[in-house]
């Protein structure tokens, strides 16, 4: 049939999915091309659900670089995405049993917090900071908003901006290290390093100062309605552009011929023609199960298979009886970065820290005349207990039942810490495991980043002709990159019709 012949056909709604669509459709709106979605619902990570009235985010928190005038705002602004964004502040509270630490959505509040709380370290601090600012500065004063540099922005970079250059082959551990002598300091100000799950040891000083400090100097934003708005907002900006999505419709094989793309096999056997295909999958599944090992080299299989995951975690939501007016809306209990990361990759998930959010705080709009929804968040090992009990050769969904219910009520203790008397007044309680994530995501062990930070990313073009990878395996985790790299796809394919 003609309708089920697409110019591209693109695998899955996540942030790469829907920036290869609207890049796609901006262009052209007459282009005839499709998402096929397995889940209800748009966004991947970036996702959102009610329970019995109450809201919670099932995955992404905020977005950096949506401020008037930055580089992601005006993307999503120039493809129709009608969306409000309202400033986090601020944007974290970190909490220890001795001491609590207000991080504002403001370069000098936030230093001036943490010279109140660490004054012998206040000539470290304003060293610190000095630093921080350099790079920034030098760095938008060559990219001029856009988010990802040319090579010739970058070389650019390297040769005009001495500390950009100085500080470009340092770790983030580094530069803490050489201006930070307080371990406890240290810590808060890696916290960050927890958006890409690894240790400031793997990540670049320069990546450090211009992401993780944003949210102080640029702002951290939510979108008003939440992440599930923000999603159902993309995506129906690609359908107004002429797109298409199909819902609750799973991809089984990518059709191969003469080692070239041609079309996708779905679920229940029919068949889309595409002049082109763009997998927003995850690496693993699209290798091994969408192309099959029999059309690809032992050296790529090889390669795809070596790849580690990155983390995965646990998360409770809770609805409560009572709101929480006096509290702020991001609460990050007893976290230490660097041991915190450790204990995780040995696979010990005995957890001593939370991450507390509270949406109607940022939001007025989502907020539940019955009282406030909470959602806990931690990193939790894939593997935890024979994968949660799911390897078990009987009762697997008792054991799976127990091991969740036993994390949920200790999330609960360690919140208590914060909010007293938290247990007595939940109404409504719901976890999610890492074998959650993988279920409604699709990603391999509930991979929150996709593939661990510090390795040889996949390319977008993959040996397959006309077969083209989008989303957080190719470009890096969090939603700007995921996005971006489906932007990167969509000019791929807008470069190669131009051509024609």
């Amino acid at each position: 049939m003609d309708s089920e012949n697409y110019a591209v056909i693109i695998i899955g709604s996540g942030m790469g999915g829907l920036g290869t669509g609207l890049t796609l459709q901006n262009h052209n709106p007459k282009l005839k091309t499709i998402i096929l979605e397995q889940h209800s619902i748009p966004g991947g990570y970036v996702n959102g659900f009610k329970r019995k009235g109450y809201y919670f985010d099932s995955g992404a928190e905020g977005l950096v670089f949506c401020g008037e005038g930055q580089a992601f705002r005006m993307v999503l602004d120039k493809f129709g995405v009608d969306q409000e964004y309202i400033l986090i502040d601020p944007v974290e509270t970190m909490q220890f049993p001795s001491k609590k630490i207000t991080m504002h959505a403001n370069g000098e509040k936030y230093k001036l917090e943490l010279i109140k709380n660490f004054p012998n370290e206040e000539d470290e601090i304003r060293k610190f900071f000095k630093v921080i600012e350099s790079i920034q500065e030098e760095f938008y004063s060559v990219v001029k908003g856009k988010f990802d540099p040319s090579f010739k922005e970058l070389l650019k970079i390297i040769f005009t901006c001495p500390t950009l250059r100085k500080y470009t082959t340092k770790s983030f551990d580094d530069l803490l290290t050489k201006f930070i002598s307080n371990i406890e300091l240290r810590d808060i100000l890696s916290v960050y390093s927890l958006w890409l799950g690894v240790s400031p040891k793997k990540i670049k000083a320069t990546l450090a100062a211009v992401v993780f400090f944003s949210p102080y100097y640029q702002g951290h934003y939510y979108p008003k309605g939440g992440m599930l708005a923000f999603a159902n907002n993309l995506a129906k900006a690609y359908v107004t552009n002429g797109g298409e999505i199909r819902y609750k419709t799973k991809v089984k094989k990518i059709i191969i011929e003469n080692g070239k793309a041609v079309g996708v096999q779905l679920g229940d056997k029919s068949v889309l023609k595409g002049n082109w295909i763009v997998s927003n999958s995850d690496i693993q599944r699209t290798t091994f199960d969408l192309i099959g090992e029999e059309h690809l080299s032992k050296k790529y299989i090889d390669y795809i298979s070596s790849l580690e995951k990155s983390v995965t975690g646990f998360s409770v939501f809770l609805g409560l009886d009572i709101h929480l007016d006096n509290y702020p809306s991001h609460i990050a209990y007893n976290i230490k970065s660097e041991s915190y990361l450790e204990r995780i990759a040995k696979g010990n998930y005995s957890p001593e820290e939370v991450l507390i959010r509270i949406p109607e705080k940022i939001d007025p709009s989502l907020r539940n005349d019955k009282g406030s929804s909470l959602t806990f968040l931690t990193f939790a090992p894939y593997n935890l207990d024979k994968n949660w009990g799911t390897n078990e050769e009987k009762d697997q969904k008792e054991h799976y039942i127990k091991i969740k219910e036993k994390y949920t009520e200790r999330l609960i203790q360690i919140a208590e810490k914060v909010i007293p008397d938290l247990s007595k007044h939940i109404v409504y309680k719901d976890a999610a495991t890492p074998l959650t994530f993988e279920r409604y995501t699709l990603n391999s062990q509930g991979a929150w980043y996709g593939i661990k930070k510090g390795q040889r990313r996949p390319k977008q073009k993959t040996p397959i002709k006309k077969l083209l990878l989008a989303g957080g395996n190719t470009q890096g985790a969090g939603v700007p990159s995921c996005f971006f790299s489906g932007i990167k796809a969509g000019e791929i394919i807008l470069k190669k019709l131009k051509k024609k």
